[in-house]
């Protein structure tokens, strides 16, 4: 893989656990488990609402779990290519100087 192929994956192994680290965090909240809330209409007459989760928090952690590890993996290795490899670039070129 190329550095540059590394870079763009970094950052969308990025975003995606940014985007699963909520979702996990609210979890561990018990937003995964089945609540039931009852209301007396009448009395003889009981509102029953359901809220059932359409996922459970063993699957969102497993996603972000694999992302994060992925994300530390690719981390290490750009890591090791920089140390490895030299960028070729002068003061004379820098346009910030």
């Amino acid at each position: 893989m190329k550095i540059a192929q590394a870079l763009l994956l970094r950052k969308q192994l990025e975003e995606k656990v940014k985007q699963l680290q909520p979702i996990k965090q609210a979890g561990d909240n018990g937003v995964f488990e089945m609540q039931t809330k009852r209301v007396n209409v009448s009395d003889q007459t009981d509102e029953i609402t359901f809220q059932i989760p359409k996922t459970t928090l063993k699957d969102i952690t497993k996603e972000f779990d694999k992302h994060a590890t992925a994300l530390r993996k690719l981390d290490a290795s750009i890591q090791k290519a920089n140390w490895e490899f030299d960028v070729d670039f002068t003061e004379k070129e820098n346009p910030l100087t």
